[in-house]
């Protein structure tokens, strides 16, 4: 006999975990499942939240010191040049210029 009503989908408990299971009532195959939060508070959130801001401004600053420590170096090598450039204004004397 044919179900007059078939059931869509259904959402059941575990007795065991606490987890929300969604099970397709005409195959009965599980279609998704949720954990179970114990003890879930919205100030946790927040507290991690924060940890995880703070923790990407640290790595963010780190990051600006680097590359400005990067930067300043660069600008040195670029004045130690520019400024042995005056050595390098004589052209090089060449073998046939000897003669």
């Amino acid at each position: 006999m044919k179900n007059i009503y078939p059931m869509k989908k259904l959402t059941v408990k575990c007795p065991c975990c606490k987890a929300t299971l969604t099970i397709d009532g005409k195959t009965g195959l599980v279609l998704g499942s949720q954990d179970h939060r114990e003890n879930y508070s919205f100030d946790e959130a927040l507290k991690k939240e924060e940890a995880k801001k703070d923790k990407t401004d640290e790595l963010f600053a780190r990051a600006m010191e680097a590359e400005e420590k990067r930067s300043g170096e660069l600008e040195n090598k670029f004045k130690s040049i520019m400024e042995s450039k005056d050595e390098l204004d004589d052209p090089p004397i060449r073998d046939i210029d000897l003669d």
